[in-house]
Order: structure tokens, then sequence, then C-alpha cells
């Protein structure tokens, strides 16, 4: 079996799956919508309308960014593929093959994580809530990658650094980028309004995870693109490890989400604890 490297930009190795791991991987996206629909219904139950469309709004994003852009780029850059042999993909973007439980779990799972962040820190809540709720979609999602990873599902390949078939950074990356994105949700949201918020809101969520997964795992991708050492690409994943986690501990104290916390601890409306900044421009709050 010839070795495909990710340096050398060819089509990734073909990962072989069996027909019963990939049937219960696509059962558990498909359980994932249901669970997005529940929670949607419990939104209209509830008369919660500015969040109910805030849900669609990033739905919208992670069926169309997450899937089709973020999904098949990220798999590229870090050496990432799924099955080949038992669905047929929904599309394939270069040479990376982008199957039904793939977007299925994107459009079940984002909206709900991110929701779920952004109204921790709207609500102000203490910061240990918001790193349980990330820890609890860290070891989720982590847990499903390590099965998959193991019955050839999905395949990391050309990095050394792996922890039960994943990469070292994702331990913290896969839960904490809802705290990065909720922080930002957080922050632009009282000055979107109208048309600008059905624009904009689709693409905050990807926006957030691209730049937060590009800078802060630079150095495990500069590891798998070179060829690097066992011994190098896991000190390089290491520091892209602590890279991750002090982002997602800035955006849990980040300015915005301060003023939040300390709103709710003193009793004063969401709406009064934005920046002075904001305040002094007359912008609607």
């Amino acid at each position: 079996m010839v070795q495909v490297l990710a340096s050398s930009w060819g089509s990734p190795p073909i990962t072989e799956a069996g027909t019963v791991a990939a049937w219960v991987l696509l059962g558990v996206a498909i359980v994932s919508v249901a669970g997005a629909l529940i929670f949607a219904a419990g939104l209209v139950i509830a008369k919660d309308r500015e969040t109910s469309l805030l849900f669609w709004l990033v739905t919208a994003g992670a069926l169309v960014v997450f899937s089709f852009y973020v999904e098949p780029w990220l798999d590229f850059i870090g050496a990432t593929t799924y099955l080949t042999n038992v669905f047929d993909p929904v599309v394939t973007i270069v040479d990376r093959p982008i199957p039904w439980h793939v977007v299925l779990t994107y459009s079940g799972g984002i909206a709900p994580a991110t929701i779920v962040a952004y109204l921790i820190i709207k609500q102000g809540r203490p910061a240990k809530t918001l790193f349980a709720w990330a820890a609890f979609i860290s070891v989720t999602e982590c847990v499903g990658e390590m099965i998959s990873c193991h019955y050839g599902v999905m395949l990391y390949y050309s990095n050394d650094a792996l922890v039960l078939g994943i990469p070292m950074p994702s331990l913290v990356q896969n839960g904490g980028m809802f705290v990065l994105i909720g922080w930002v949700m957080a922050a632009m949201l009282p000055q979107l309004y109208g048309w600008r918020r059905i624009v904009v809101v689709p693409f905050i969520a990807p926006a957030v995870y691209l730049a937060y997964t590009l800078l802060c795992t630079l150095p495990s991708y500069y590891a798998i693109h070179n060829n690097a050492s066992p011994a190098v690409s896991w000190a390089l994943a290491i520091v892209s490890t602590a890279l991750n986690l002090g982002a997602v501990v800035f955006a849990a104290y980040a300015p915005t989400v301060t003023r939040l916390r300390d709103a709710a601890q003193s009793g004063t409306p969401a709406k009064h604890a934005v920046a002075p900044a904001i305040q002094k421009s007359g912008a609607p709050v």
C-alpha cells in the first residue's frame, strides 16, 4: 500500500468501513437532526421568536457553509478523509468526499450547541457553566470521532499526534469552538437588526470556527504538511492544544461576556450590559 502524505497535496487514501458501522453512524446523524427539530419546537412553545430565528439562521449556515466549505477545506488542511465504500457522498470537494452523515450531523448539531452556548453567555451564567457545556460537547464529539476512526468511517492520516485516532487539539477544539462562537454572537447581535441579521448570522459560526482552528492549530498543520517526526509532531500538537484552550478561556472572560455575567449578578437587564463605545454611538441596544 502506497502511503499518502498531506505534504503531497494528493488524493486522500481510500477508507473502507464496515456496513454496520456506517449505517449506525448515519442513524446517529438522523437522530441528531430529530433532536434539533425537538429543540426548535421547544423554542416555538416557549414563544422565543428571537432565539428561534437565530436557530434557523445558524442551521442554514451549518447546512451550507459548514458542510460544503468548512468541512472539505479543513479536511484538506488537516489531512482527513471519510469512508468511500459504503455510501455515495453528497459531493466531493478538493478530493474530499462529504458523506450524508456529515451533512446531517452539522445540520442537527451545530445550531443547538451554538444557541445553548450563546444563551449561557447572554443570561450571564457562571463561566463554569460555559466550560461544562464545552466539555460535554467535546466528550461527545471526540468519542464519536474515536469510534468512527476505529471502524474506518473517517481517517486522520499523515498525523503522528493522535489520541485514539483523533488529533490531540480536537480534545479541546470540538467543544471549545462554541464558547468562541457564543462570545462573538453576544458581541455582534446587539448591532444586527433586520436584513443584516439574516445575512450575517449564518456566517458567524463557520467564520469563527475557521479563524479559531486555523490560528490555534497552525503548529500542528505545519507538522502535518512538512512530514515532521513524531517527536516534533507531538510537541507542536501540545502547543496547538494549549493555544486552543487559551482561546477558549480568553473568550469565556472577554469584556462582553464579563459584562453580561456582572449584569446578571447585579440584576441589570442584559440589554444594558454593552460596551460604552456602543452606547455612545447611539446604536440600538
